[in-house]
Parts: C-alpha cells; structure tokens; sequence
C-alpha cells in the first residue's frame, strides 16, 4: 500500500468519470452490489444517503480537493475535502472506479475511516495478489508438465530408435557369427582335404622315386 501527498484534482477525473457511469465497476457482481456487500461484511461504515451523488455535484463543479490517496493492488481508497466547508469524503476504488462514498464532517472521524478503508482495501489487494500468484503458479506448473510431456515423448522417441539400432546390430552379428562359423567349418573340410591330397602326393613321390632308382 502506497499513500501519496496532497494534490488537488489529481483523482478527481476518474472519480468524476465513475460517477457520472462513464467508468464501468469491475465485474458483474460488483455491478449486482457485491462490493457494499463485502464492505459491510468487513466491518465499512456504511455509506450516508446522498453522499455519492453530493460528491458527484462537488466534482462536477470542482469545488473538492484530495488529501490523501492510496491504493493497495487494484483497491484503492482516497480522502477528500470540500473547497467551501468542512464536509470531508471518503472513497473507495476498484481498478480506478468508484464504488462507495463516505461523507464526515469531523476530520478525525473521516481520517479514522480512510485508515480502516485502506486497510480493508489492503486485505482486499491480498486476497486478489494471492490468486494472481496461484494462477501464475499454475500457468508455470502446466508450462513444466507440457514441458516433461514433451521430452518424455523424446526420450521414448530416442529409446525405440536405440532398441531398434540395437536389434537390428545384434541380428548381424548373430549372422556374421553363423557364417564365420559355416566358413570355419568349410575350411577345415578344405584342409583336410588338402592335407590328404599332399599325403598322396608324398606317398606317390616316394613310389615313384623307389621304382626310378638306380639298381645295385
């Protein structure tokens, strides 16, 4: 809640444009009269008759000052004073719309007022800034889920690729091992084959050589 110094007219324009309908209230219930409803609940003194409507006619002919302001998120709450007489006002605001009138004739009372108000205001302000930051821890949350949504379907992605790469090595493997096997086997044949084709040779080579020799 931030409150600033007096400045005569600085609110009067958008109280001025509230009044006469041309700012709207926030919302359909504060339309419906959920506001004076919560106010009142809230221990807000309540509004004397005519107030808004005399504000109205002192704004229209400029004959009011602010004395302070303050507004706590999108509440806000200012104290006014008549130019000609010692009638003090005490608003209340939603996003800069004017919702309720207060009317006092003793400073003290309508000081006193203006800091429950405020105060008021400010819990109001905490209720809205506590669901804008669940909202926005919602938002972030829903963000985060898409987000490991999004990567989970990757990594499963990355894993039917890896499982496929997989299978489809290990059955080259499997089939180069089947052939060097076969061809292992087939070598050895060849071998054999060819170690008893040298005997033959050996054997052939040693008859024919006994049977050329020289004779004794």
């Amino acid at each position: 809640m931030r409150s600033r110094p007096s400045m005569k007219f600085s609110m009067n324009k958008i109280i001025c444009l509230a009044l006469l309908g041309l700012a709207p209230l926030s919302g359909a219930a504060l339309a419906a009269g959920a506001m004076p409803a919560m106010a009142a609940a809230n221990g807000v003194p309540a509004a004397s008759p005519g107030s808004l409507a005399e504000l109205k006619q002192r704004l229209n002919n400029k004959s009011v000052r602010e004395l302070r302001t303050s507004y706590s998120g999108e509440y806000g709450t200012t104290l006014l004073m008549a130019d000609n007489a010692p009638v003090f006002y005490v608003a209340l605001l939603n996003q800069k719309s004017l919702w309720r009138v207060l009317r006092f004739d003793n400073l003290a009372l309508a000081e006193r007022s203006y800091v429950q108000l405020s105060q008021r205001s400010a819990d109001w302000a905490g209720e809205e800034i506590r669901l804008q930051v669940l909202n926005a821890q919602s938002q972030a949350l829903e963000r985060s889920k898409q987000e490991s949504e999004a990567r989970l379907a990757a990594l499963n992605t990355d894993m039917q690729i890896m499982q496929s790469e997989q299978a489809r090595i290990q059955q080259g493997r499997q089939a180069a091992q089947s052939q060097a096997r076969a061809s292992e086997i087939e070598r050895r044949a060849y071998q054999i084959q060819l170690d008893q084709l040298q005997r033959n040779i050996r054997q052939l080579e040693s008859q024919l050589s006994g049977v050329h020799g020289p004779a004794n």
